[in-house]
């Protein structure tokens, strides 16, 4: 979970409370999150908003409890009215995907912008999505492509692979094949299975990069292992 900027004073319990769920959270394999959920009940109860946001991941994910998108998106949008930027994103998430509510692009697109002013990385990626795809606005390729270039500086994955894909197609910015490249390779050294794949590509074909067969072969596998089937992605 994201480490969450407070702009509240919760009272001295509800940091107490609180503060004990993180620990049955973090206890590596022995942690306890049942124990966790109900002391972050009883912190949110007092009006901590951290428990609020905490509790929604619980429920998002099922950690201590039976995963209820609605309950998670309940405790999310409480932090998020109270201007917590993780809430923020996690409620444009959940609107933009339609998780625990009817699909929504505005409002995802309402909730993002909240948490990107906060310089939140991962609703600038999300953000730049909706811009690039016209998903609750009117398309702004250059807009969207600036908003995940920021992203993928931050070091979100899937924005670099984007990026790389803006500069390959030139969406929203000239096409520039060494660029795209760089960002593909970037996102790839990280675990990104379709960058690796493009990786592989470019050093195959001598695309943005000198040609090297040995390379691309050894991309071209690394794909595989990140990605047992394959689907060869558009580069």
């Amino acid at each position: 979970m994201k480490q969450i900027a407070q702009r509240y004073s919760p009272n001295a319990s509800a940091q107490r409370l609180y503060a004990a769920a993180k620990r049955r959270f973090n206890l590596g394999p022995e942690n306890d999150y049942q124990a966790g959920v109900e002391l972050l009940k009883r912190a949110a109860a007092l009006g901590h908003m951290g428990a609020h946001v905490w509790l929604g991941a619980a429920y998002d994910y099922g950690l201590g409890t039976r995963r209820n998108r609605r309950i998670a998106l309940w405790h999310y949008r409480i932090a998020a009215e109270a201007g917590d930027a993780n809430a923020q994103y996690h409620v444009g998430v959940f609107y933009h995907d339609g998780t625990g509510v009817k699909r929504d692009y505005r409002s995802a697109v309402l909730w993002l912008r909240r948490a990107e002013r906060q310089g939140d990385a991962d609703a600038m990626y999300l953000l730049g999505q909706c811009y690039r795809y016209a998903r609750g606005v009117h398309k702004d390729s250059r807009r969207g492509f600036r908003l995940q270039l920021d992203a993928a500086e931050k070091g979100v994955v899937e924005a670099q692979f984007s990026v790389g894909v803006c500069f390959s197609r030139g969406d929203g910015v000239p096409p520039d094949p060494q660029q795209a490249f760089r960002w593909y390779l970037r996102a790839a050294r990280r675990g990104h299975d379709d960058a690796a794949h493009n990786v592989a590509s470019f050093y195959e074909s001598g695309r943005g990069v000198k040609r090297n067969k040995r390379k691309a072969e050894f991309w071209y596998r690394r794909a595989d292992e990140l990605r047992p089937t394959c689907a060869c992605p558009l580069s």
